[in-house]
């Protein structure tokens, strides 16, 4: 099947004849006409709103243990660990989106991934019975326990370590917040290369497995204002609902390497 579109074509060319074939061409035409016409508009859709984009800049390799690596907290805009922006300001309002939908439950939360303690600020001024975090770098726990004193007498606690080895450990939660970086670059490449569903992809069926019924799991989705249907299919895997809403007005600066858009899809997915 090939279709002209005003600014480029897509062909799609079966390797195996049979392909979407089970229930006659009739079916498969139209299966296939409709994913071909999807996919058009994506590309359409992006290549206008790319327009808008910021330039961004070249990230560095990850190439050292990041859980004894420096975290760099010098300059008060941002997060550096090995040369990666592992979190920077303009993240604010969506991290209060994210923290306040995970929150608005109050109960017990795990969040994954400290970072600048952005959305775990957020999360203590929407108020949880307990909160739980887990965070890999040595450094970055030592921050924690500066911003862990403003709150003495709150149920706050971290557990150091990657969450694959952490998690087994803990128990059920009203609530998960999940904002990690990859820690290196075959990570990186599953997770945020151009083959991955979406970061937390692989952390889908563990946060379902430590959701209390009825619990919501709240993520950085690096969507910039929709989900794809790869990604709504993984959601929908492991939990019963989601909802999707758009945060807007984001300014990633000029030289950010991870986003580039003003705009990103928030998800709450409810187990």
């Amino acid at each position: 099947m090939q279709r002209n579109f005003k600014e480029f074509k897509i062909t799609v060319d079966p390797v195996r004849d049979d392909f979407l074939r089970a229930k006659g061409p009739g079916q498969r035409n139209l299966l296939l006409g409709r994913a071909v016409f999807e996919f058009a508009s994506d590309l359409e859709h992006l290549d206008t709103i790319q327009q808008e984009f910021v330039d961004g800049s070249h990230r560095p390799l990850i190439r050292r243990n990041w859980q004894d690596s420096t975290a760099d907290y010098s300059d008060p805009t941002q997060l550096l660990i090995q040369g990666q922006q592992v979190m920077q300001n303009w993240e604010r309002p969506l991290m209060k989106v994210l923290a306040e939908n995970a929150a608005a439950n109050g109960g017990d939360l795990l969040e994954v991934g400290f970072g600048m303690g952005i959305s775990a600020t957020y999360v203590q001024d929407a108020g949880v019975r307990s909160h739980t975090l887990i965070e890999i770098n040595s450094e970055v726990k030592a921050e924690f326990e500066k911003w862990r004193a403003q709150w003495p007498d709150r149920d706050i606690r971290l557990e150091l370590g990657a969450w694959q080895d952490v998690l087994g450990g803990l128990g059920q939660y009203d609530a998960i917040l999940y904002d990690t970086y990859p820690t290196d670059e075959r990570e990186f490449a599953r997770t945020l290369g151009p083959k991955a569903i979406v970061l937390a992809a692989e952390f889908f069926e563990h946060a379902a497995a430590h959701l209390r019924p009825g619990g919501v799991f709240s993520y950085y989705t690096n969507e910039i204002d929709s989900l794809s249907r790869a990604h709504q299919r993984a959601l929908l895997e492991h939990f019963s609902s989601f909802r999707v809403e758009v945060v807007r007005d984001l300014k990633p600066p000029a030289d950010c390497t991870y986003w580039w858009a003003g705009t990103m899809a928030a998800v709450t997915a409810v187990k």
